[in-house]
């Protein structure tokens, strides 16, 4: 009785698919439209070597990398805070 009822859920379930795709994901690409032809470019263009570097206090990397970061600036109290 279960798998009777699920072959009738299934078909009226598929009974509501579109028979036709929508346009817009069959037709053919415009080929007024113009493109750029193919150009080399490097597998590793624009790649950075990551070294391995000694650990370093994590307090700095974060004024580093904030924005508007200023890291020659130095007005924050973390000399107190290491200091305890």
């Amino acid at each position: 009785m279960k798998l009777i009822s699920l072959v009738a859920l299934g078909l009226s379930l598929a009974a509501c698919v579109p028979t036709q795709h929508p346009s817009h994901l069959v037709s053919a690409a415009d080929s007024a439209v113009g493109t750029r032809p193919p150009a080399y470019s490097s597998v590793t263009a624009g790649v950075r070597a990551y070294d391995v570097v000694d650990p370093l206090d994590w307090r700095e990397l974060n004024r580093r990398v904030a924005p508007g970061a200023n890291p020659e600036r130095d007005d924050s109290n973390d000399a107190a805070r290491r200091g305890r």
